[in-house]
């Protein structure tokens, strides 16, 4: 800890958390830890010196946790400049960028500040309702003359009304913009993540070492984005990339990608949430995608292609405490309810029959669902399933931390969210580069898979999506990994089919062909697959929907 009297140093303290974190990885505690946890269920003596050690554990990181609660918490300054604008086009509010480095005061109009006329007619139109998208404007800095890129929304307020609002778009880089650039110029995802980093205002001496590549690689890259936009320098590739990143996000309710990819969200009777992406035909037949803890729930765009081009409709819901599906408290003890939210999203979207598939924890909510809805699916697929968990022992050979928080629910509850906040601060701070080491490691055919910049995007983007709210998501899908959710499971009327990598080291394929011996399922193998498979090897389970096996 820092002596200065100024509270814990920031690096420090990462490097503490990921220490710690580290620790309790070791291999040989871990095992330990395991080996009395599994002889508690039989030992007084074992079950007498896990607690021993359980309430150890859990002072520690509650007096860890005290600790980093009481850290002093940054001072947030505006990034970019920010103003309010009424139907007069006059400035109702400013904050101090807009005014130093723009001259908007508040009062001023814009109609006397440096806009050209063309930007003044489309915030004309866009004020009176008469635009589908929000405008993006220039407005030159008073010192240096260099443009600002502004994007203009709408908000509503219980007091004033409507408000207008043109915020900078520095700052503004979102997944949908390297979607977008993707899509429209052809980019690859490394582009855009070099992209992203170079419209933030980095050079490519920092984006070299924030990468891990050389500078002549970036600059290769950079070259090569500025060919494909036909942009005449960096500059101008800058401002391009800027202005798609504030139209990527559309007035419209989903935000489309090139591989016919939209998110949108519907409200439940109780007023909750559910998100979902829709891929593929908008007009086809209808695969409904439950995704599970890891990877998030879209498809690479290899697949969204095909499920385009081959008439399928694929919607993906963001289950409880997921994206920005709130999440409900009954389903911890019932899953099955969750039913109830899949029918009446069908109902909403006006969905007679689906395919069901699900993958990993996502199997667990489908098979205990499926009696209920068993009028509305024809089959369910599952690929890379979760099957119930009989012994720490089935847990042996799965990567590090997969192992870990599949374990700790039946361990220490506080301990598995304590470790899954520390965890997913070492995955933010490591970033994408380090993603697949961390959460695969142990499992050569998963971090094969993430050798395709494409995939390894598409996973980090999916432990975003699964953390965007918060922590709950994972801790729930630990727990209902570890419960005893199998006895009450209920058989259904509907063919069942699992779909498993043998190199799957998360879930051994011969648990998967003995729960599928149980329930009297079908069972396919796809050799050299890890549990990566529904997104690495897409087409060996599509197959089966297209009918085709």
């Amino acid at each position: 800890m820092s002596e200065t009297g100024k509270g814990p140093d920031p690096q420090r303290l990462d490097d503490m958390i990921a220490h710690a974190y580290g620790a309790i990885l070791d291999q040989d505690k871990f095992d330990e830890l395991i080996y009395l946890a599994e002889g508690s269920l039989s030992d007084p003596g074992a079950r007498k010196e896990l607690l021993r050690r359980k309430r150890d554990i859990e002072a520690h990181f509650e007096t860890a946790e005290q600790l980093l609660s009481n850290l002093p918490k940054p001072v947030v300054e505006a990034d970019r400049p920010e103003l309010t604008i009424g139907a007069d086009l006059r400035v109702t509010k400013a904050n101090s960028l807009a005014e130093t480095v723009l001259g908007a005061a508040v009062g001023a109009s814009l109609e006397d500040l440096p806009v050209d006329g063309d930007a003044l007619q489309l915030l004309r139109e866009a004020v009176a309702g008469r635009l589908a998208d929000w405008p993006v404007i220039r407005m030159p800095k008073r010192e240096t003359g260099k443009h600002v890129l502004l994007a203009l929304t709408k908000t509503e307020t219980t007091s004033a009304g409507a408000e207008w609002r043109l915020s900078g778009v520095e700052s503004l880089w979102r997944p949908g913009a390297s979607l977008a650039m993707q899509s429209l110029y052809g980019l690859t995802p490394s582009e855009t993540d070099v992209l992203s980093l170079l419209v933030g205002g980095h050079s490519p001496l920092e984006i070299a070492e924030a990468r891990n590549r050389s500078v002549e690689t970036v600059r290769q890259q950079i070259k090569s984005m500025i060919m494909k936009t036909r942009s005449r320098g960096t500059g101008e590739l800058t401002d391009l990339a800027k202005a798609v990143a504030a139209s990527s996000n559309r007035r419209s309710s989903g935000l489309h990608n090139a591989a016919g990819s939209a998110r949108y969200q519907v409200e439940l009777a109780d007023g909750r949430r559910l998100d979902y992406l829709e891929q593929g035909a908008s007009d086809g037949r209808t695969v409904l995608f439950l995704h599970g803890c890891l990877c998030g729930n879209r498809m690479p765009n290899d697949a969204a292609r095909h499920f385009a081009e081959n008439g399928i409709r694929f919607l993906s819901p963001a289950r409880p405490w997921h994206g920005q599906s709130d999440g409900h408290d009954v389903l911890l003890l019932d899953p099955k309810r969750y039913a109830h939210d899949l029918r009446e999203l069908l109902d909403q979207l006006d969905v007679d029959k689906v395919s069901l598939v699900a993958f990993d924890v996502g199997s667990i909510f489908a098979l205990m669902c499926l009696p209920q809805l068993e009028d509305r699916v024809s089959e369910l697929l599952c690929v890379s399933a979760q099957p119930p968990m009989r012994s720490f022992q089935d847990f042996a050979s799965a990567p590090p931390q997969q192992k870990l928080f599949a374990i700790l629910p039946r361990v220490s509850v506080s301990l598995l969210s304590y470790m899954a906040k520390i965890g997913d601060k070492r995955l933010k701070r490591d970033g994408p580069g380090g993603f697949a080491q961390t959460v695969f490691a142990g499992a050569p055919a998963d971090l094969d898979a993430c050798q395709d910049p494409h995939l390894l995007d598409l996973f980090w983007q999916g432990h975003l999506f699964h953390v965007e709210t918060g922590s709950d998501s994972f801790i729930n899908d630990c727990r209902f990994v570890a419960s005893d959710w199998d006895r009450t499971l209920q058989p259904a009327n509907v063919p069942v089919h699992f779909v498993h990598g043998t190199q799957n080291r998360s879930i051994r394929p011969e648990r998967i062909l003995a729960f599928a011996e149980r329930i009297e399922a079908r069972v396919s193998l796809v050799e050299n697959a890890g549990h990566s498979l529904p997104f690495s090897h897409w087409k060996e389970w599509v197959r089966f929907l297209d009918g085709t096996d």
